[in-house]
């Protein structure tokens, strides 16, 4: 599949780095707005430097191409997925899918509209602790989830733009968290309520703190305690996680997962440390094999568009929450 890669500096360099070593992708062109930019991404990939360009339209009226990678700053994902979709391109875009909610639904629309497949690179639902733990949900291996708590605490320097959103962990980090959310409970969210704040050594300008209760449909509550400006590191990326159910326990940390299994008095009956599922090379190139996947079968990947909207919906809510002090319900 032919690729155009609009945004290769920054985060783009991961991009880079996965359709280089795709043997499904083939890179056509590459777009940024900045040529130094353009340089590196050619001296890491070896690509001729005639396929740059500093716009997405200059490359689409040069190239011939299937598909985008759009790894660019959130406020610029709309305008850039909607002029590559109306040519034709389907696409992959970096998280969040865009930075207003107005803007995510215009993309949805945009890619009903051109029928063509739109997926989100919520990348972790594909790492090891996510594919375990998924399958053990999907098969009630601690019986119905009840409540979960999920702590994650990193001390982080954050880069660029993120230094200056006013929620850099709810917007650019906890939707991450809240997809995940979804995917291990299997259920959707009905309201939120929380606080945000931002201590007093945060690198951001924006609240880097933030603790909410979010309640999912059929009663299970979610504790989410989180800061990106904690002194020190006391988690990976998936944070610290607390699932428990009627039948037990998940309990993951730092890449070991356990699970605890109980009777109806809540004593422990039986605990083993559970084998995480291998993955190989970057979670970004397991995107980009489900979107190839679908763009040739026309099935939906698993964070297609249509599906990432309603994570999106957690992340706008929380702000609001934060925001207004008070709980906000989700349709």
């Amino acid at each position: 599949m032919r690729f155009i890669h609009v945004g290769v500096s920054g985060f783009g360099g991961v991009w880079c780095r996965v359709l280089a070593e795709s043997r499904r992708a083939r890179v056509v062109g590459l777009v940024d707005v900045k040529r130094a930019h353009l340089r590196e991404a050619c001296r890491r990939g070896g690509y001729d430097p005639a396929i740059c360009f500093g716009s997405l339209g200059e490359a689409l009226a040069r190239v011939e191409a299937d598909a985008v990678v759009c790894s660019t700053p959130p406020a610029t994902h709309r305008a850039i997925l909607i002029e590559a979709m109306e040519a034709g391109l389907h696409g992959i875009v970096e998280k969040p899918l865009a930075d207003t909610p107005a803007d995510c639904r215009r993309l949805q629309r945009a890619a009903e509209r051109t029928g063509r497949t739109l997926v989100v690179s919520q990348n972790y639902r594909y790492n090891p602790f996510a594919a375990t733990v998924a399958a053990l949900t999907a098969r009630r291996a601690i019986g119905r989830i009840g409540q979960v708590t999920l702590d994650f605490h990193k001390g982080v320097v954050p880069r660029g733009f993120r230094r200056e959103m006013p929620y850099p962990l709810l917007v650019d980090m906890a939707v991450h968290h809240f997809d995940l959310m979804r995917y291990l409970t299997g259920a959707e969210p009905v309201c939120l309520k929380g606080e945000a704040w931002n201590p007093p050594w945060s690198l951001t300008r924006g609240d880097a703190s933030s603790t909410l209760v979010i309640e999912m449909r059929g009663g299970a509550r979610i504790v989410y305690d989180a800061s990106w400006a904690t002194p020190g590191d006391f988690c990976d990326w998936n944070g610290n996680w607390r699932i428990e159910g009627t039948r037990g326990t998940l309990v993951y940390g730092n890449g070991t997962l356990m699970q605890i299994g109980t009777d109806r008095r809540l004593r422990v009956r039986s605990r083993r440390r559970l084998r995480l599922r291998k993955r190989a090379g970057l979670t970004q190139a397991c995107v980009l094999q489900d979107f190839i996947k679908a763009v040739k079968s026309g099935a939906r990947a698993m964070t297609d568009v249509a599906d990432n909207v309603r994570t999106m919906e957690m992340v706008f809510a929380a702000v609001r929450a934060v925001r207004t002090g008070r709980a906000v319900r989700l349709g």
